[in-house]
């Protein structure tokens, strides 16, 4: 896909980080941010939403080479020490993740790693260029618990175990000083219809190392349909959910793309991971092939829910109180794939509908 004239956002400084939002912009992006950098922007309201986006390091690493005097020092001073800390904290998590995979192995059990240092180093190339806040990893529901012995012997503390934590109904995540592991079963809660073939992905992943097969890592086509699901959970409200799509995507890492339609049905989610692949190659240029393109344009309703993700993305930190009942509601609806899977949206719309006083 050839680089396009960005598109309108709310803001200049939103436009501005949606130019950041990618490692190798094209020459007409590249251009435009520079246009915009220039300009007298609000520097705070760049900071507060490269945070909330998780794209700090980006935005550094585009606003250090622009002119000198162009961004505030103040500006690049506080980012660069932001940087420092995402870099250290990455590879803190990846020597946590090879402790995990010794202890997986010597217990004998499976894991697949999604996200995280691993994402960061496939995707983008550079273990620094991905903010990361924990591991991810998805396993045999039945293996569960010898995990969690596992995990617990090894100085890990079950948020299940902990009274100010809700207990999610997909995931327990487990804490130690130097990371935290969200251990998945599922991707999702179970009204979002999603579904997870434990055993066909572990047959597709790649072992992190030779000496370590307990742990895997996804295939780049089960990876772009993991973090598209990922992605429309959390109604796509952050820009660095989008990147990991379009960088993953723009290393070559994705080589069979019907693999990735037949992962998507096999998991629930093709109207999912085509609104994913809609905003990367929209929104950030992802060179997503032609062909695969005018499918995804050609997608009942996929514009309009991309539109809609274009305005959330506008609220940043406030999308969670900007988006009403109703916008919730049509937005999952459409991404169900089944006339059965709307049933259970159309429960959780009525029960979320504010009662009127009599």
């Amino acid at each position: 896909m050839t680089d396009r004239p960005f598109p309108r956002a709310t803001t200049f400084e939103d436009e501005l980080l949606l130019c950041c939002a990618q490692v190798s912009p094209g020459s007409e992006t590249r251009a435009r941010l520079g246009q915009l950098a220039a300009r007298p922007l609000d520097w705070e309201t760049v900071l507060n939403r490269s945070w909330w986006h998780r794209i700090r390091p980006l935005t550094y690493r585009h606003l250090i080479s622009q002119p000198p005097g162009t961004v505030p020092d103040s500006v690049l001073a506080e980012l660069a020490g932001h940087v420092s800390e995402l870099r250290e904290r990455n590879q803190r998590l990846s020597r946590v993740l090879a402790n995990v995979a010794d202890y997986f192995e010597a217990a004998g059990l499976r894991g697949l790693v999604f996200k995280g240092p691993t994402l960061s180093e496939d995707a983008y190339g550079d273990l620094s260029l991905r903010e990361c806040g924990d591991l991810d990893l998805l396993v045999d529901r039945n293996d569960f618990g010898r995990i969690a012995e596992v995990l617990t012997a090894q100085g890990f503390e079950s948020w299940w175990e902990r009274d100010d934590r809700n207990q999610q109904l997909f995931a327990c995540e487990f804490e130690r000083s130097d990371g935290t592991l969200d251990v998945h079963w599922e991707l999702s809660p179970a009204w979002l219809n999603y579904r997870v073939n434990f055993a066909r992905l572990w047959e597709t992943a790649t072992p992190l190392s030779p000496d370590r097969p307990g742990l895997r890592k996804l295939s780049p086509e089960d990876t772009l349909v993991v973090l598209c699901i990922h992605g429309a959970k959390h109604w796509w409200e952050r820009l660095r959910w989008i990147s990991d799509v379009a960088e993953l995507i723009n290393r070559d890492r994705v080589k069979q793309w019907d693999r990735v339609e037949a992962a998507a049905f096999d998991a629930r989610c093709w109207r999912s991971v085509a609104l994913g692949l809609w905003l990367a190659g929209n929104l950030l240029s992802a060179r997503v092939p032609s062909e695969v393109m005018r499918r995804l344009e050609a997608t009942p309703g996929i514009t309009r829910l991309g539109q809609q993700v274009r305005v959330w993305l506008g609220y940043a930190e406030q999308s969670p109180e900007m988006r009403t009942t109703r916008d919730r509601f049509f937005f999952r609806m459409g991404l169900c794939e089944r006339r059965r899977d709307r049933v259970s949206q159309l429960v959780r719309y009525l029960a979320a509908r504010p009662r009127h006083a009599k």
